[in-house]
């Protein structure tokens, strides 16, 4: 079963085709740290990852690698809206995943009524059934609305956008993206959206192993003023052999087109051998409990022989021994599937193929063997010639894609003539990047995504191993600026962020992300996060002081980055004094809203962040204590805070070498747009007992920074804490607790 791993994170918005999603106000953007997951079923039984309010992937139920998936919405509106959905007459309501409901709308007098008639690429009437959206563009309160060609809709005078995505893959038919953005409503109008004249869409990359992770097309418009977010966006995640045409009515400043992907190297392949040799598409099987378990990996180069393996049950399994064991499952037994490969594993089989052309089982649990799902005319093909005589295959797998293709291509105001791309190495940007961990091998989510102007695109969200180096290429169009984020497995594990940037056509660069010693860092300029951008990190905006400090940014320059309190063991803590009588205080780590009076005071800001999976060994937990004046002026004012990042030689799990004399460089930094009053002292001390027992460092100045130099312990970890002091007396009192491990 093919899975869409969408994205979520990262300033990313995404969707997928058939029947239209809707988009009301979501709820005002959470703090870059409060990565909240979990998984829905939809009523069709395929499976949504939610993070962060937004779709992070899509697993189609068994049988549904054929459906196109339409995300519209966002927070509490997210709807995830299958292409078959219209045909099965299922209310699109039944699809708002994220908890929101449509607003109860009563019909007045001053409304006219609105009918959308869908016309088909020959200029017949659609026959396909399909699902109509339609948004206002005038008024953010108005809501989303499905109806079905020719349905009346009673609505108010103003500006509309309606959009619709049809087709049956599987009855081999392409998919229809038709859109107008600018429906103008004072009288009843009927406005038809006609798909003569619709252009073939298409992403792919020269590479030739390279395969697609996913593939969508998106449309977009402006959203209404005060909506809380600046655009509406219906995304259409594809199959990745399906023909789409789109449309749009007319022209439109308001209106962008784009077309995304993500392209990899397969972590399985199969080939047929013998005298008339043929691939055969497969991947790994995954379960549909909430774990969302993999397949074992079948690594390497193996020759093997395909046979016959019947259902799975032992009397089927006498020439299982060292071979593949191509399985076809009677209906409804694929929750059996754990105990069928177990018996396959128990008779000496090498792996398991389900045979069945792409009809990848619902289960739940472990498998014994590594598990493939075949699909198409050659999985199918390999299935009769396995139940005639033993066939001899050749599977290859890797842990992991040595590269990424991140493509995005977005076109303001319409179509282009020609929407088919064919992306190439040398017209690309390519990137050598690292991900580090910390202290210990694992896992992490990575998210990568796009901003085009004051839009923002997501572009996929994996699981990728840590630490691990992979070569990731991205656009180079024009006004396009591409970022990433690595998130941490775990309680309260910190999400880092690499600044989106431009890329040149051809350019080759390195990044490293989580490089150690992660810790506050203000000096990099706040991004945009979800169509927001904050003026600065802290800041006072008249009699507010708006607090979100990176408290786990990593040492890069550019890089941000955030953790999220989950449990007891995480949970952090933000308070604000003001001449020493608490002003207020928040439970979230680094952030806080605080109304303070206008009249000049001396303040003292308190930031404890934790981390509490046992997974994370380096920087697990971060205390900071700022002292500062500040007065109210009626405008917004970047507050003078200082941070400190420590710089040791570190490996890709962010340790030092045990009992080795090292020496550590030293930075100090004011917030980026405050006032900067040069550093008049600055003092650091070491703990190798998580602070228990601290000792001085010597510090000495060179050039622009500090260095200090310590002996590493034989085992554990190193804590770091700096004091420090500048002109205008703003103090700094900062602890990272284990900044770093020893090996």
């Amino acid at each position: 079963m093919k899975s869409l791993p969408l994205t979520a994170a990262l300033t990313a918005a995404l969707a997928v085709p058939t029947a239209p999603l809707a988009q009301a106000a979501p709820e005002p953007a959470a703090t870059p740290g409060a990565h909240e997951s979990r998984t829905v079923t939809l009523v069709t039984g395929d499976r949504v990852r939610v993070r962060d309010g937004a779709v992070a992937g899509i697993d189609p139920g068994p049988g549904r690698d054929h459906i196109a998936f339409q995300q519209f919405g966002a927070g509490r509106d997210l709807t995830v809206l299958p292409s078959d959905a219209a045909s099965r007459r299922l209310d699109p309501r039944l699809f708002t995943i994220g908890g929101g409901t449509a607003p109860a709308r009563r019909a007045t007098a001053a409304d006219h009524v609105l009918k959308v008639e869908i016309l088909d690429r020959e200029g017949r009437p659609l026959t396909a059934p399909a699902t109509v959206t339609v948004v206002s563009r005038d008024d953010p309160g108005f809501g989303t609305w499905w109806i079905s060609p020719g349905e009346e809709l009673p609505v108010p005078p103003g500006r509309y956008a309606v959009h619709t995505m049809a087709g049956d893959h599987r009855a081999g038919g392409p998919f229809l993206e038709l859109m107008d953005p600018e429906v103008r409503v004072d009288k009843d109008t009927t406005v038809t959206l006609d798909g003569r004249g619709a252009r073939r869409v298409r992403l792919g990359v020269a590479r030739p192993t390279a395969r697609a992770v996913h593939w969508a097309t998106g449309m977009t418009v402006k959203a209404p003023p005060g909506s809380g977010f600046l655009h509406k966006q219906w995304i259409s995640f594809l199959p990745d052999d399906a023909e789409v045409h789109a449309k749009v009515t007319e022209p439109s400043p308001d209106f962008t087109f784009n077309v995304r992907g993500v392209f990899q190297e397969p972590l399985i392949r199969l080939d047929v051998g013998g005298g008339s040799p043929f691939p055969v598409d497969v991947s790994y099987t995954e379960s549909r409990d909430e774990e969302g378990k993999a397949s074992p990996r079948l690594l390497g180069t193996h020759g093997l022989k395909a046979v016959h393996g019947g259902a799975g049950e032992p009397d089927d399994l006498k020439d299982a021994a060292g071979a593949l064991v191509v399985l076809d499952l009677p209906d409804g037994a694929g929750a059996t599937l754990p105990e069928r490969v177990a018996n396959v594993a128990k008779a000496g089989g090498r792996a398991v193929l389900l045979g069945d052309a792409g009809e990848a089982p619902s289960y739940s649990g472990d498998l014994a063997l590594p598990t493939l799902v075949a699909r198409g005319e050659a999985a199918e093909r390999l299935r009769r010639l396995a139940g005639t005589a033993p066939v001899p295959v050749t599977t290859r797998g890797i842990e992991a894609s040595p590269y990424s293709y991140n493509l995005v291509h977005p076109t303001v105001g319409r179509i282009p003539d020609n929407p088919v791309y064919l992306d190439r190495d040398e017209d690309l940007a390519a990137g050598r990047i690292t991900y580090r961990a910390a202290g210990a091998a694992g896992t992490a989510q990575l998210s990568t995504g796009a901003r085009f102007g004051e839009l923002f695109l997501g572009n996929g969200s994996e699981l990728i191993r840590v630490p691990s180096v992979r070569t990731e290429y991205h656009p180079a169009q024009e006004g396009v600026l591409f970022g990433r984020t690595l998130i941490g497995s775990g309680d309260g594990a910190p999400a880092l962020t690499s600044s989106a940037r431009a890329h040149r056509p051809g350019e080759r660069f390195t990044e490293t992300m989580a490089k150690g010693v992660l810790g506050p860092w203000l000096a990099t300029p706040t991004q945009p996060w979800k169509e927001t951008h904050r003026p600065a990190w802290v800041f006072r905006h008249g009699d507010t002081i708006d607090v979100s400090v990176p408290a786990f940014t990593d040492d890069r320059p550019g890089h941000y980055g955030y953790n999220h309190a989950d449990s007891e063991k995480s949970a952090g803590a933000t308070r604000l004094y003001r001449d020493g009588a608490l002003v207020g205080e928040t439970s979230e780590p680094g952030t806080g809203v605080f109304k303070v009076p206008a009249a000049p005071g001396s303040y003292r800001l308190d930031v404890e962040a934790n981390v509490g999976t046992p997974h994370w060994q380096a920087t697990t937990g971060v205390r900071a204590s700022w002292t500062f004046a500040s007065a109210g002026n009626g405008g917004t004012t970047p507050l003078p805070l200082m941070a400190v990042r420590f710089s040791p030689s570190l490996d890709h799990l962010n340790q030092g070498p045990a009992g080795r004399e090292v020496s550590i460089p030293v930075r100090v930094a004011h917030q980026a747009g405050a006032a900067a009053a040069p550093v008049t002292s600055l003092a650091v001390k070491a703990s190798f007992d998580d602070g228990a027992h601290w000792r001085p460092l010597p510090v000495a100045r060179e050039g622009d920074h500090w260095v200090v130099r310590l002996r590493n312990p034989a085992r554990g970890g190193v804590s770091l804490r700096a004091l420090v002091r500048d002109a205008s007396g703003t103090t700094l009192d900062q602890t990272i607790r284990r900044a770093y491990t020893v090996r």
